[in-house]
Parts: structure tokens; C-alpha cells; sequence
């Protein structure tokens, strides 16, 4: 079982359990407590909570530090969305659910993207 799976059935959410694993995987230091909002589409059933995990490391990692300096995350990220509605059709975790689609699929590919970006 990967990582980030295990992370999810120890009791973090989905999105925590994206920062934690990629803290862990690349030696990163994201304050797992920042995703903590997120889980459950961010609690109301909107946006997935690994989507949202996976954008907040995108951003951890690739993120600019200054309003001149050139956003190189628009790209991951419109890749991530992309690659999420060809798969699954949606981004909505109310959907996803309907769809019958587990937390842990959507973790696994929202981690298995990620990985890829950075």
C-alpha cells in the first residue's frame, strides 16, 4: 500500500494526506495543518480535498515568492484538472462519490500526478 494511502486510513484527510506524503517523499516541510480545511470538498462537498492537496504542494514546491516572477503553476495545475475530468469527469467530491469513486482512487491518482509535476 503507497504511502499517502496509509496516511488517509490513519485518520488524515485527503488533503492532508497529500502534503504529508509528499513532505515525507521529498524531504519537505509543509505544514500538514494548512490542509486540514480541505477534506470533504473542502466540508461541504466541492472541490475534492486531494485536488486541493495536491494544488497546495504544487504550489508549496513550484509557487512564486514575488508578484514579478513568472506563475509556473498554472501549467501543473491545469494539467491536474485536466487529467482529473478525462478520468473522472468531475471535481466535485459530492460527484466523485455518486460516481462511486473511493477517497483512497483519487488520492492515489491526485499523488501519482504530483509526483510526476515536481
Amino acid at each position: 500500500m503507497k504511502k499517502v494511502i496509509e496516511f488517509h486510513k490513519e485518520g488524515y484527510n485527503c488533503a492532508e494526506s497529500i502534503v504529508k506524503a509528499i513532505n515525507e517523499d521529498k524531504g519537505l516541510n509543509i505544514p500538514v495543518s494548512i490542509a486540514t480545511p480541505f477534506g470533504a470538498g473542502m466540508a461541504v462537498g466541492t472541490t475534492c480535498g486531494a485536488i486541493t492537496g495536491t494544488l497546495m504542494a504544487i504550489g508549496a514546491v513550484k509557487g512564486r515568492e514575488s508578484g514579478k516572477a513568472a506563475n509556473e503553476t498554472r501549467e501543473l495545475s491545469r494539467n491536474l484538472i485536466n487529467k482529473i475530468k478525462e478520468k473522472y469527469g468531475t471535481c466535485q467530491c459530492v460527484e466523485l462519490k455518486k460516481k462511486g469513486i473511493s477517497c483512497d482512487e483519487i488520492i492515489e491518482f491526485s499523488y501519482d500526478i504530483l509526483k510526476e509535476s515536481i
